[in-house]
C-alpha cells in the first residue's frame, strides 16, 4: 500500500513538472512573439523616419542654387541639432558618433583617412578621384522634425555626395555643363539609427531639372532612384 502511494506520487510529480515545462514554454514563445513583432514595427517606423529625413533634405536642397556649398560642407540643411562631428544620443539608448560614421562612409574605417586614401580604388568605391566625399548635411532626432504624435525613438542622418556618374576628378562640385555625365545630380545617404543597435539606411540620387517660368526657370528637384541599403559599404 506505502509502494503504490509512492508510485502516486512520483506520477503526480512528473506531470506537474510536464505541466509546467509545457506552460513555460508557452510563455516563451509569447514573449519572444511580443519582441519580434516589437522589433518588425520599430524598424518599419525607422524606415519610414528615414524616407521623411530624405524628403526634408530634398526640400532644403531645393533652396540652395549652388550645390557645391553643399558638396564642400560649406551649406547645411534647416535640420540639425548642433556641430557636425562628435556623439549623440539615441533616442531609446544607445549613442551615434557622427564623426566615426562620416568617416566609415569615405573610408570604410571610423577613423580619418587622407585624401590619398579616399581617392584609391577599391571594389565598395572603384570611382578613384571621383570617390564620393560624403558630407554630412542633415542630422538630430526625428521628434525633431516636427510637431509628430508618436515619434519612433531614433536618430536621422542625411550626407550628400556628389554623383559617381562624373568624370571631373572633383568631387566637391557638381559637373558645370549642362548635358555632362552628373550634371544636376547628386547622391543621399540616409540612416537611423534606433534603440539596442537597430538601424535603417536608404540611399537616392536626386535630380535638378528647370520648369519653364516666362523667360527664365524655376528649379526643382525629384528623387530619380531610392534604394534600401541592406549592406554598411558606402
Amino acid at each position: 500500500m506505502t509502494g503504490q502511494r509512492g508510485v502516486a506520487l512520483i506520477l503526480v510529480v512528473l506531470v506537474v513538472t510536464f505541466l509546467s515545462a509545457i506552460g513555460l514554454g508557452l510563455a516563451l514563445i509569447v514573449i519572444v512573439d511580443h519582441l519580434a513583432t516589437g522589433n518588425l514595427r520599430g524598424s518599419v517606423a525607422m524606415l519610414y523616419a528615414a524616407d521623411a529625413a530624405l524628403e526634408l533634405a530634398a526640400r532644403d536642397l531645393a533652396l540652395v542654387e549652388d550645390w557645391n556649398l553643399v558638396l564642400e560642407g560649406a551649406s547645411r540643411s534647416s535640420f540639425v541639432d548642433g556641430p557636425a562631428g562628435g556623439s549623440r544620443a539615441i533616442p531609446g539608448g544607445g549613442v551615434v558618433d557622427l564623426t566615426a560614421a562620416t568617416n566609415l562612409l569615405n573610408c570604410g574605417k571610423a577613423t580619418p583617412c587622407t585624401a590619398a586614401q579616399m581617392d584609391a580604388s577599391s571594389k565598395e568605391r572603384p570611382w578613384g578621384a571621383n570617390n564620393a566625399r560624403w558630407q554630412l548635411y542633415a542630422y538630430g532626432p526625428f521628434a525633431g522634425l516636427g510637431q509628430l504624435a508618436r515619434p519612433a525613438p531614433c536618430y536621422l542622418t542625411v550626407w550628400v555626395a556628389d554623383d559617381r556618374r562624373e568624370e571631373d576628378a572633383d568631387p566637391h562640385k557638381d559637373a558645370e555643363a549642362q548635358g555632362t555625365p552628373g550634371h544636376g545630380v547628386v547622391r543621399l545617404r540616409v540612416e537611423a539609427y534606433g534603440p539596442m543597435g537597430g538601424r535603417r539606411a536608404i540611399e537616392a540620387e536626386l535630380v535638378r531639372h528647370c520648369l519653364p517660368a516666362g523667360e527664365g526657370c524655376r528649379l526643382r528637384n525629384r528623387v530619380q532612384s531610392w534604394q534600401e541599403v541592406r549592406q554598411t559599404v558606402p
